[in-house]
Formats: C-alpha cells, sequence, structure tokens
C-alpha cells in the first residue's frame, strides 16, 4: 500500500477553535444556568426564559470578546513585525548576522549559514518573513480577521445555548412533563458535545472516542453541579406565589 499523504490543519486552527469554544461554551455555559434554574424552579417557563436571556448576553459578550482579543493580538504581532522592518531596513548587517545565527543552529556550516543570509539579504521581504518565524515566532497568515472569529463565536453561542432550551419549549407547548423536558435537555447536550469532541479529533490527532468522551466527562460535571446548586438554592429561597 503506497503511504496516504498527511494534511496539516494548522491553517484552520483558529477558526475551529473559535466554532468549539462558542458551541461548548453555549451548551455548558447556557445548559448548565439553565438546569440550574431547572433545580430551583422545576418551571419550564422560568427555565426558558432565563436560558434564552443567558444566551443572548453570552453570544455578545464573547462575541465582542473574541473580537477584541484577535484584535488586541493582531495588533501587538503587527507593531513586533513593524520594529523587525525598521531592524531590516536600518541595521542590514545586524540582521544578516541573526540569520548566519540561525542558520548555524540549524546544523549548517559558517560558510553555508553565510550564503544562505547573502541570498536573502537581496529581498528584504523574505527576510522579515525568516524573523518573523525564527524570531519572533509568529506566523500572522494563520490568523483570521477579528470580526470574523467574534462572528463565528457569537453565532455558535447561540446554537449551542439553544439546543438544551428545546426540551423546555416543547414542555410549554406539548406538556411532555419538566422531567422528561430536564432528561431530554442533558442527553441533547452530551450528544452535540460527543459529536463536536469526535469531530475535533480531526485537529488534535486523538481518537474520537477519546474525544467525545472528555467532551461528555467535562459537560456532566458542569450540569449535574449547576443542577445541584440550583435544587440547594431553592431550599433556602422560594419563588413567591403566583410568580409562574
Amino acid at each position: 500500500m503506497e503511504p496516504k499523504e498527511v494534511q496539516h490543519k494548522t491553517e484552520e486552527a483558529d477558526v475551529f477553535r473559535t466554532k468549539v469554544f462558542g458551541v461548548q461554551d453555549g451548551l455548558i455555559g447556557v445548559g448548565s444556568i439553565a438546569l440550574g434554574a431547572a433545580g430551583f424552579s422545576h418551571d419550564s417557563l422560568l427555565v426558558l426564559v432565563t436560558g434564552l436571556i443567558a444566551t443572548i448576553a453570552q453570544a455578545f459578550s464573547m462575541g465582542v470578546g473574541e473580537f477584541i482579543s484577535t484584535r488586541v493580538r493582531m495588533q501587538v504581532f503587527n507593531n513586533e513585525i513593524k520594529k523587525e522592518d525598521y531592524e531590516i531596513q536600518n541595521f542590514p548587517e545586524k540582521e544578516k548576522g541573526e540569520l548566519i545565527t540561525f542558520y548555524e543552529e540549524k546544523g549548517f556550516s559558517r560558510e553555508e549559514a553565510e550564503k544562505i543570509a547573502d541570498i536573502l539579504m537581496r529581498n528584504k521581504d523574505v527576510v522579515l518573513n525568516e524573523m518573523m518565524i525564527h524570531e519572533l515566532k509568529i506566523f500572522p497568515e494563520e490568523f483570521e480577521r477579528p470580526a470574523k472569529l467574534g462572528l463565528i463565536m457569537a453565532i455558535y453561542l447561540v446554537i449551542g445555548g439553544v439546543i438544551p432550551l428545546v426540551p423546555f419549549g416543547i414542555d410549554l407547548m406539548f406538556k411532555i412533563g419538566f422531567d422528561v423536558a430536564v432528561v431530554l435537555s442533558v442527553a441533547l447536550i452530551l450528544i452535540t458535545l460527543s459529536v463536536f469532541g469526535s469531530a475535533s479529533t480531526r485537529y488534535t490527532g486523538l481518537p474520537k472516542w477519546r474525544g467525545a468522551v472528555e467532551q461528555i466527562a467535562t459537560g456532566l460535571l458542569a450540569l449535574i453541579g449547576s443542577y445541584l446548586a440550583g435544587y440547594a438554592l431553592s431550599l433556602v429561597f422560594t419563588i413567591p406565589p403566583g410568580l409562574f
């Protein structure tokens, strides 16, 4: 058999990370809030309203947060690139010496390293790219636009946040029973987490079962803890009669 060609996925890492983070934050974050409300109130309307408010609020906050963090990161990188470009333009011999050092560390002889550096110094853009890789350790072409990542984060968080709430909406319309709605909500969360955990192995290299199990385990911990916390609070505080 011919060896299978290896495909690298690093160029998709930022977008995939944002999608997974958004869905997980919706599923676990909003799901935990919904189950906490469920443990406290045992009322599908309260759970649904609480979950929708949490979904909308988190979509805005996390989307804006992703935009700001990515934008600041790119500003930092661009500032460092400008500094490096200034050094290349004004101190070429110093930068040439750094190139020679880079290639000597890679195993080239001094003579070979000097020849490579001489060739590269003919094109300042190539030198800048080499410095970004070897000195600054950054790869700007891999990073997506901040607005794009912020929007992806918000959209996937809404998707993840709505999933746990669907059974409570169904209960309000078709009266399937509150306990059934809770069980269905947990099941939907865990199934979706397992799907994304399995899909993430395309990038992480882990076995699919392990990716799914890790997601399910962490999700269960948050969901059970939130439900029990909500139930414990219901023993301390009571909802005024007629409020729901």
